[in-house]
């Protein structure tokens, strides 16, 4: 093997690492990234549950003492 072709080889073997390094720390990424998505996926569904019960709290109390969201106060 001639010179030139030790170095194209070394520089293709050299070339290969660094993108199978690249490739690795992007593959640790989206995995950490999919985690993220997953535990706010997660919070997402149980403040939506909360809000929904809140409101649904709030519209039953409205309801018991005759108040309607929206209604302005006696005092206006």
């Amino acid at each position: 093997m001639s010179k030139t072709e030790e170095n194209t080889a070394s520089s293709m073997s050299s070339r290969l690492t660094e993108n199978e390094t690249k490739i690795s720390f992007l593959i640790k990424d989206i995995e950490d990234l999919s985690d993220i998505v997953a535990r706010q996926s997660r919070e997402l569904e149980q403040l939506t549950k909360q809000v929904s019960f809140l409101t649904q709290k709030e519209t039953e109390r409205d309801t018991s003492s005759g108040i309607v969201l929206g209604d302005k106060p006696p005092h206006w």
